[in-house]
């Protein structure tokens, strides 16, 4: 879409799509979510804001707000409908990274890595300069997807966001004055650009484990068995390869009691998963090659055989040589 301003833009979303992002995304009826009318443009009011669905549908926003997100807004003067998506998604990958080093996202810390600039009638976070500090991610989406994210929007009232900061002129010049940072925030600086991560659409249960998704329903605890560790490896690409399952959703055979359980799937060509169960919870152990794992499906199927014979008094005569590869208890 080309750079047109808010004032001519009218949204393109129907009933079935509100309908659709208003359960999706737990939006309070007491807020009035509504579609904008046929000759309505995004422009706020006193009364209303603007809500960007892409924000949230890729870029892991969710209601409420989290602390930071309300603290970032107020240190820029930003209302929250003026801030372009992708820079939402740098905020919320920013209170990610915060998580994986076990620190607390900060106002000064974000301005080390990032400043305020103008994008149109939005404002978005472009990264600094090498020079100033090095980035806290290893890739980051340049380009939205859908493109016509500037016409999918909703109305809800201004009691939703009633800490947003009024409109920004997008025609005054932007101070960038980096805070003061204390001596923690220095340590974990480091640590963030030492220990860079991706970004990209954040599943639910990503949100979760970083405190970002307070209506999900299911809360993820001990992965892999650290949170920290857990979510630095999905937020390495992992996350592909690592399926979230919820209540009635449990695949069969899995434990039908566990509040939530992580599920592997081939990992590459030739590599794949291990997990084991942990207090109800599948936990990914480590990466075997394939040829090894139809080894030990192998030997697992000639353990139950013998067994099985075993049980039913029969006579099974095993060499010795087969029978120290079978796995014991």
């Amino acid at each position: 879409m080309s750079r047109t301003g808010r004032s001519v833009i009218l949204s393109v979303l129907t009933v079935k799509d509100l309908e659709s992002f208003v359960e999706t995304y737990k939006i309070p009826e007491r807020f009035s979510p509504t579609l904008p009318g046929p000759n309505e443009p995004a422009i706020c009011t006193p009364d209303i804001i603007v809500l960007y669905t892409l924000a949230f549908s890729s870029c892991g926003v969710r209601y409420p707000l989290s602390p930071f997100k309300i603290a970032l807004l107020r240190h820029f003067g930003v209302h929250f409908s003026q801030l372009h998506p992708l820079g939402f998604m740098r905020v919320v990958h920013f209170e990610l990274s915060c998580v994986v080093v076990s620190g607390e996202p900060s106002v000064p810390l974000f301005c080390m890595f990032y400043k305020l600039i103008s994008d149109g009638d939005w404002f978005t976070f472009a990264k600094r300069k090498d020079s100033v500090s090095k980035p806290c991610y290893t890739f980051m989406p340049t380009s939205t997807y859908p493109k016509e994210w500037k016409s999918r929007f909703i109305f809800v009232s201004a009691a939703m966001i009633p800490e947003s900061p009024p409109l920004k002129d997008v025609e005054a010049a932007i101070e960038d004055n980096i805070p003061i940072f204390s001596a923690n925030e220095i340590v974990q600086c480091k640590r963030m650009y030492e220990n860079p991560t991706r970004a990209f659409t954040f599943s639910e249960g990503i949100l979760d484990m970083g405190g970002l998704n307070p209506s999900y329903s299911v809360h993820p605890k001990d992965f892999f068995g650290k949170k920290e560790l857990t979510l630095w490896r999905l937020l390495q690409g992992d996350s592909k390869d690592v399926k979230f399952v919820v209540g009635d959703e449990i695949e069969p055979g899995l434990n039908q009691n566990a509040e939530m359980q992580v599920i592997g799937v081939p990992f590459g060509q030739g590599t794949l998963l291990l997990w084991k169960e942990v207090k109800g919870h599948l936990l990914m152990e480590k990466r075997v090659p394939l040829t090894l794992f139809k080894s030990i499906i192998l030997a697992m199927e000639i353990r139950r055989i013998w067994r099985a014979a075993w049980l039913a008094n029969e006579k099974l005569l095993v060499p010795n040589k087969s029978r120290s590869r079978l796995i014991s208890d």
